[in-house]
């Protein structure tokens, strides 16, 4: 029989999960009550809903594929915006506590191992405010290890099926997901299970299955290289300078040091300093699933070790070692729970400032939107109704440089086509004389329209087309009369 406060921790469980469900529904609310222009993420999503491709950018599609759903269901941007990412976050800690729940036996130290993930400040605010396709990967990759987890114990056709699909599904995520199945197929050869495991038939039909879920993007990568590419390549050797070869694997080397202390100290002080003087003891203390883990966690580390020395990957951001560093709470779980310390005082020390943190963050995401003239601020709606009174039409395409400009261009003309020079490969058919006005679109000090916008409209509409003079409309920022945001132009071509 349970203890009498392990029953409550039994109880307590289903109700921090409903904590977390309040939270991200008060997230939501939030970001309506903010200014609605879009941050540089959001605007990325609603410029791509455009399209239902099999691949876009330097990041796979499945976030994008998911975000078009929800703005099919609700019918508005912003509140599609707000709703998926509420919905990826808060299943993220549902699934982080389930397999903390199938790992551990004590169900304290699953609630432990879940405040612990939401407690890392990339996750309760970065993610919160920027990342989508991480957040994907971070949900993705919880369910990988749920479903190993399960193989493990329960090697059915079934299981090993959905093994497969939350391979397909995570590749699908980031490019990096591909880093969690070598980590994690050494985690399993060194389970006591695992070798039967990886030895049987029916993981064959699980690579099928994340072979056929993944193809259609694989087709696209190929023909795509350089658009998929070409970020991620820059961005991996952008603080290389001339260091020579020596100086870039010494800064890839102390890029992954400092980004791993920044986000492991705050995961690991959630759950280790309510056990006080305790903690440390539990170093030398493991268990099968403490190994597993911890043994996910090294391979994780020594691949990026090697790709720092193998391609000279001098840039490591917060952003990309979230999810690769996202067990680091339940390995600490499982190394206290090893040791044998009890939980329940622990956790009544942590839920007090867990659940204090819980409540001020959604209004310190309120002050931090509503005070600054950032993102939030741009004055889209304003530009919408000046630029209407000046033409008096609405336009059938928008041309733009910034994919930023183009979503926030996008949601406030929901029904124009909007382009982006930088997405070359998204394209639309557009016949002249028959379509509406087409309006290109910049924003900066510059009244001359980017040579990149000039030469798009002259390929699409005609090689002598004589553009009109561009239109200047200078705007404060959102709530903030006295301070003008960067001008936006136009040049309207009427049909």
């Amino acid at each position: 029989m349970l203890s009498g406060w392990n029953e409550r921790i039994w109880r307590l469980a289903p109700s921090v999960l409903w904590i977390f469900a309040i939270y991200y529904a008060c997230q939501v609310f939030v970001r309506l009550a903010l200014p609605d222009g879009l941050r540089i993420d959001e605007a990325q999503q609603v410029f791509l809903s455009q399209w239902l491709a099999a691949g876009y950018d330097a990041q796979p599609p499945l976030y994008n594929w998911l975000q078009q759903l929800t703005f099919q269901i609700v019918g508005d941007y912003l509140v599609g915006l707000a709703v998926l990412k509420s919905m990826v976050l808060f299943a993220i800690i549902c699934s982080y506590y389930v397999l903390a729940r199938m790992l551990v036996n004590n169900a304290s130290y699953a609630v432990m191992a879940a405040l612990g993930l939401f407690l890392i400040p990339q996750m309760f605010w970065q993610a919160q405010r920027d990342l989508t396709h991480t957040t994907a990967t971070m949900l993705l990759l919880n369910l990988l290890m749920i479903s190993a987890v399960v193989v493990l114990r329960w090697p059915s056709l079934r299981n090993y099926l959905l093994l497969g699909a939350a391979v397909g599904l995570g590749m699908l995520t980031k490019y990096n997901f591909a880093l969690f199945l070598p980590a994690l197929a050494v985690a399993v050869y060194l389970h006591p299970n695992g070798r039967a495991r990886i030895l049987d038939w029916r993981i064959v039909a699980a690579a099928a299955i994340a072979v056929l879920i993944v193809l259609p993007h694989a087709f696209w990568f190929i023909e795509n290289l350089k658009v998929a590419s070409s970020v991620t390549v820059a961005r991996m050797g952008e603080d290389a300078g001339d260091t020579g070869r020596f100086g870039e694997i010494a800064s890839g080397l102390g890029s992954l040091l400092a980004i791993t202390l920044v986000i492991s100290a705050p995961a690991l002080a959630a759950v280790g300093l309510p056990f006080g003087n305790s903690a440390p003891t539990a170093r030398t203390a493991s268990s099968v699933g403490s190994r597993f883990i911890g043994t996910f966690l090294v391979c994780i580390l020594l691949i990026l070790v090697l790709l720092i020395f193998a391609v000279t990957l001098t840039t490591i951001r917060d952003r990309w070692m979230l999810p690769l560093l996202q067990m680091l709470p339940l390995y600490g779980v499982l190394k206290l729970e090893a040791q044998g310390l009890d939980p329940d005082v622990p956790l009544r020390r942590l839920m007090p400032a867990a659940l204090g943190i819980i409540v001020l963050l959604p209004i310190a995401t309120f002050i931090a939107g509503s005070r600054s003239t950032s993102h939030y601020q741009q004055p889209y709606d304003a530009f919408r109704t000046a630029f209407t009174d000046q033409v008096q039409v609405s336009p059938a395409v928008i041309a733009t440089t910034d994919w930023t400009v183009a979503g926030n261009l996008k949601m406030r003309w929901p029904q124009a086509s909007v382009i982006s020079t930088q997405f070359p490969n998204l394209q639309l058919a557009y016949d002249r004389s028959t379509g509406g006005p087409v309006a290109l679109m910049w924003r900066g000090t510059s009244a001359v329209p980017p040579e990149a916008l000039v030469n798009w409209a002259r390929s699409r509409l005609g090689d002598g087309l004589s553009l009109p003079q561009p239109q200047e409309i200078v705007l404060p920022f959102t709530g903030h009369p006295d301070k003008p945001a960067p001008p936006f132009h136009y040049i309207l071509i009427r049909p």
